[in-house]
């Protein structure tokens, strides 16, 4: 791990629950010619955290049966650099169903996933992962916050949750565990 990045919860596994992972895309690109938000690309500095967290991905020896990822331009170039680096899903899914989703959204698209997928990938977008990630792990206990527990989830971050389900269906807001959580860059809190 390059020593600009901080790694805030080491990945731990734990095989008899399912286990879902939030990431960012990295940051878009502002500055090129683009039709539309959905067509952005990836800034340099979004490609070059990309590939910090693709390093994080295989020094912990990462892997997950499906990734689901938002079908834009910048989501889309962020799974495929990390797929450069190493095969990290055994099955890929672009979803223009996760481009602007709102939390709520996400949350029912992970309900349905199929149950024979045990590890999943959801690569996205905010404010709906950051709002996701605080209803899985805190609930309805958001106001006991002043500020986000994941600080705007930040581009290229990267979360991971252990949820003590044997179905996806059965996910309930409040009862994920924390198992990693790593932005590139961030030097501490």
């Amino acid at each position: 791990m390059d020593k600009e990045s901080k790694e805030l919860f080491p990945i731990k596994r734990n095989q008899n629950l399912k286990t879902l992972y939030l990431l960012r895309h990295g940051k878009s690109d502002w500055e090129s010619d683009f039709n539309s938000d959905h067509e952005r690309g990836l800034a340099k500095r979004g490609i070059e955290s990309t590939k910090r967290v693709g390093q994080y991905l295989l020094d912990y020896g990462f892997s997950v049966d499906l990734c689901l990822c938002s079908d834009a331009v910048r989501c889309r170039k962020t799974w495929e650099l990390l797929l450069e680096m190493e095969n990290f899903a055994d099955e890929t899914s672009y979803k223009k169903e996760i481009y602007e989703a709102s939390s709520d959204k996400l949350f029912e698209i992970i309900k349905n996933t199929n149950d024979e997928t045990e590890s999943l990938l959801v690569l996205g977008h905010n404010p709906g992962l950051e709002e996701l990630a605080e209803y899985l792990v805190l609930g309805d206990n958001l106001d006991e916050l002043h500020n986000s527990l994941f600080a705007k989830f930040p581009t290229a971050a990267f979360l991971g949750l252990s949820l003590s389900v044997d179905s996806w269906h059965d996910i309930t807001p409040g009862h994920a565990s924390i198992i990693s959580y790593w932005v590139p860059g961030r030097k501490g809190r």
